[in-house]
């Protein structure tokens, strides 16, 4: 059964081949983060404060999803799993590691880098976050802690009555998010399009409330974890916007 869905698998390969690797000069993408501002004081939803320490994401790969991905998902259906802690960059997608220090964000967009997709029809973008390596943009003495980690956050959560409770969150694992666009993403002549990653880290602490802080810390790190990946959203954005 295996080697005839790997039989199909080819033969649609073959077929499709001639469109799926052509590439229409002129037809570009680009892609940047863009992080929201840090207030002094981020309010959740419960009416919580939260004093941020460190806020930091290492972000390694952004990848154009197709809206019609029959073949590659019939691939990864049969293909064995494979750890990809680095990849080279295609026309879809962009291998350029970055740590973004959200703590210091003044909400300014960060350059990812410009694709330079096939035509046809993107429905959203798929981010990556992985340990950073030595040539990670954004690399620093305060963000070395991200060698190790994809995800670092760290703080206080203060009750209406001043008293704070201590937190601490991390990831050293892979961080997949798939995202969609607004609307679909359409190519099919040459051009420039815009696509902002925005990271909405002041929604990281929602649903949180003490008593659980106080009692669960692997489960507020889920938490958070989860808002994490609930916080990115991809938008297609005119040029003026990164002015």
């Amino acid at each position: 059964m295996t080697s005839r869905l790997l039989a199909t698998a080819a033969l649609l390969c073959a077929l499709l081949l001639p469109h799926c690797v052509r590439v229409t000069d002129g037809i570009e993408v680009d892609v940047a983060y863009q992080p929201e501002a840090t207030p002094a004081q981020i309010q959740t939803d419960m009416g919580y404060r939260v004093r941020l320490s460190q806020a930091m994401l290492a972000l390694g790969q952004v990848e154009l999803r197709r809206c019609d991905n029959f073949v590659l998902d019939l691939w990864r259906l049969v293909a064995p799993g494979r750890a990809r802690a680095h990849e080279f960059e295609t026309p879809t997608s962009l291998g350029v590691p970055v740590v973004i220090d959200l703590v210091e964000s003044a909400g300014t967009p960060m350059y990812a880098g410009t694709l330079r997709p096939p035509p046809g029809t993107y429905c959203g973008i798929r981010v990556v976050g992985m340990p950073a390596d030595q040539d990670a943009e954004g690399l620093s003495d305060e963000t070395m802690e991200m060698m190790e980690r994809s995800v670092l956050v760290s703080g206080a959560l203060e009750d209406g009555d001043g008293l704070e409770t201590a937190f601490r969150a991390e990831l050293r694992q892979i961080l997949d998010v798939e995202t969609p666009f607004d609307r679909p993403l359409v190519l099919g002549r040459p051009g420039l399009e815009h696509v902002a990653i925005e990271i909405d880290h002041r929604r990281w602490f929602d649903g949180i409330d003490l008593a659980l802080l106080r009692k669960s810390e692997s489960a507020v790190q889920h938490r958070i974890i989860e808002n994490i990946r609930s916080s990115f959203r991809a938008v297609l954005s005119a040029e003026e916007d990164w002015l």
